[in-house]
């Protein structure tokens, strides 16, 4: 009864969203990871000349975490973690969010909270950490419970407290998601067997063999391991659903993107088993943009491919996007600047060959990762 009420309510707030919503336009955006300390006390110089650089949208980190560095490089030693907005419910560091989204409205730019959910360290505490199946026991998991009523209510607080600016929408952090072997907590296992009246264990999901072609994990059992992953999907959709609900209760003109691993778009059974990530279920469920991190020289490094491959496999992802989302603009393809693992910028062949891939998908969003200085968009087919 509940779940059909927040279905009704979820779609009333959607057919009653803004323009911006219905339109889904187009957006050339940087993602900020860092705002570089120049910028501190004028940020309006960093909106300006992005703005002269013909981008029109920014996606700002809005959470702080232990091994994060601060905004500005301005330390908070009060604040080891926390966020970059008002609330109550976590440690502001600073409201750095009021600072950008007046800049941006100057500016007639667009602003988009970025903002994690399962891993702020602030949640990541042992009452409130979901857990993994181990071959040697229970541990804990990638990040916080989503099925502990007080956890996930901390969430949506924030959520709620961050809907209260003047922002055009939030970017879900790439954390949003189960992984394989999560979902052990007593909460999830208790809530799994009231609705299946299946006892999951260990063995159950993880003890078989030759499963792993219908599981894509290790010791896969598809009897067990496949209702398992969609359920955890569905749960993901629904506390979803349930931070919409209560962001577009302050603010009905906010839009929802959501990171997407690259694997989810390229193979749909490798994004439920190892993410409870589909783009089927992100489309069903509301999210307005899918920000698809089609890194194409991590891709490469983690695949062990030629970097002319792996720009190809972007390709392919963007062709299967394509096939699904309309308009095409609500896909967001990110696009890496810098090598993560080496920490250098990319060449500029590679560069050259990412714009050249670009060109071909005139209708599809774009954004940037990551541009913390004017000086970051140099040298690149993402600016004039």
């Amino acid at each position: 009864m509940f779940k059909s009420f927040l279905m009704i309510i979820v779609t009333l707030l959607i057919l009653v969203g803004s323009s911006f919503a219905n339109q889904y336009p187009t957006l050339n955006g940087v993602q900020v990871f860092v705002l570089d300390k120049k910028y501190d006390g004028n940020i309006d110089t960093l909106f300006d000349g992005l703005q002269a650089q013909g981008i029109d949208t920014v996606f700002l980190r809005v959470f702080h975490n232990s091994v994060d560095r601060y905004h500005y490089l301005d330390a908070n030693p009060e604040c080891k973690t926390g966020v970059y907005f008002k609330t109550d419910s976590a440690c502001v560091v600073r409201d750095v969010l009021a600072e950008a989204v007046k800049s941006a409205r100057k500016h007639d730019m667009k602003i988009f909270a970025w903002m994690a959910t399962r891993t702020l360290s602030f949640l990541k505490t042992p009452e409130y950490m979901e857990k993994s199946f181990r071959e040697n026991g229970v541990k804990d998991g990638y990040g916080m419970y989503i099925f502990q009523p007080e956890a996930s209510e901390k969430v949506r607080q924030l959520f709620r407290d961050l809907a209260t600016y003047d922002i055009d929408g939030i970017l879900f952090q790439d954390d949003f998601i189960l992984r394989y072997r999560e979902g052990a907590s007593a909460h999830a296992l208790t809530a799994y067997e009231a609705e299946t009246g299946v006892k999951l264990t260990r063995n159950k999901l993880f003890g078989c063999t030759g499963g792993m072609g219908e599981t894509k994990v290790p010791g896969g059992c598809p009897d067990t391991f496949l209702p398992w992953r969609a359920w955890k999907n569905k749960n993901m959709m629904e506390f979803y659903q349930s931070l919409k609900i209560e962001s577009l209760k302050i603010n009905p003109d906010l839009v929802f993107a959501g990171n997407v691993y690259y694997e989810t778009p390229l193979e749909k059974e490798k994004g439920l088993s190892w993410y409870a990530q589909s783009i089927d279920s992100m489309l069903d469920f509301g999210f307005d943009y899918l920000a698809v991190m089609g890194y194409s020289d991590q891709i490469a490094e983690e695949l062990r491919l030629h970097p002319d491959d792996a720009l190809k496999m972007v390709e392919k992802i963007a062709d299967n996007l394509k096939a699904k989302v309309t308009p095409t603009s609500r896909i967001l393809m990110k696009v890496q600047r810098i090598s993560f693992s080496k920490k250098r910028k990319m060449n500029k062949q590679q560069i050259g060959s990412i714009c050249d891939m670009l060109a071909k998908y005139i209708c599809v969003s774009r954004v940037v990762v990551p541009v913390n200085k004017l000086e970051d968009l140099e040298g690149t087919c993402f600016a004039k």
